[in-house]
């Protein structure tokens, strides 16, 4: 208000100056006097039509500066939640699946890990939805507290999670995936005023090389999953497809024996 009152006036004062000469400009070139009268009359009248119209016009353009402003924030946050999971405060299942995408392209290798909550549908059935939603909550505290700056975090469904860890090492990976186990398992879940109940997770794990798909790596971290679930849960499983099979080297006595073996075959 105080800034459209400053301008109005300013231009009120432009006008009236520019009034002022070109009056006393007509005066001189009609050879006439200059008295009061005119140039109180050139002062008066803009004065009185000007300030009210300049006034109106820049409060008006303030009003819209505030209300264009307020879109582009209105504008901004919608797009944030949008990419948003509004429960948790992580990647939805879409901005997460594009992020990864973007971050594969430009590393060689990576780890993603799959997260699921264990006994939750025990959970909300016992204890209600919002006890459920208070340890969807507390999963992805530790998710976040865990990583590291630039791993890519997401809730992917209902009680799942998933993490992709950039130019992670096989050994970076399991141990992170260890830490975010632990914390969630130490976490005090409380169900009630005075109960904690046990908040565990189960975790796959699986390397990203940059020649395998985003679907590919899920689904061995996907497997992983599933048999962390059968091995009791609340438990880190690592996919090992990619590990190279051992040599076997038997006893130097058990290899002559053979040998020996071979040699009586061949000579029977």
């Amino acid at each position: 208000m105080n800034t459209a009152l400053l301008k109005a006036f300013l231009m009120t004062l432009a006008v009236v100056a520019f009034c002022e000469l070109v009056t006393c400009a007509v005066l001189l070139w009609i050879g006439a006097e200059i008295t009061l009268f005119p140039l109180l009359m050139t002062a008066v009248l803009p004065t009185v039509t000007a300030f009210p119209n300049a006034l109106y016009t820049y409060m008006q353009n303030h009003k819209l500066k505030v209300a264009l402003r307020e879109l582009s924030l209105a504008h901004r946050q919608l797009q944030a939640k949008s990419r948003i999971d509004h429960m948790t405060g992580l990647l939805n299942r879409g901005t997460f699946f594009d992020a990864m995408k973007i971050s594969r392209s430009r590393v060689e290798t990576g780890a993603v890990l799959v997260i699921d909550a264990d006994h939750f549908k025990s959970i909300n059935d016992t204890h209600g939805h919002a006890i459920g939603d208070r340890a969807l909550k507390i999963i992805a505290f530790a998710l976040q507290n865990v990583t590291r700056k630039g791993d890519i975090v997401g809730r992917i469904g209902g009680e799942e999670f998933c993490i992709f860890l950039p130019a992670a090492s096989r050994e970076t990976a399991l141990r992170l995936a260890e830490r975010i186990r632990s914390e969630v398992e130490n976490a005090p879940f409380y169900t009630s005023a005075n109960q904690i109940y046990p908040l565990t997770i189960s975790i796959g794990c699986a390397m990203a090389p940059k020649h395998e798909s985003n679907s590919q790596v899920l689904s061995k971290a996907d497997k992983c999953l599933y048999q962390a679930k059968q091995r009791g849960r609340n438990c880190v499983v690592f996919d090992d497809s990619d590990l190279p099979v051992a040599a076997v080297h038997p006893h130097p006595r058990l290899a002559a024996a053979n040998e020996r073996d071979l040699s009586g075959n061949k000579r029977a």
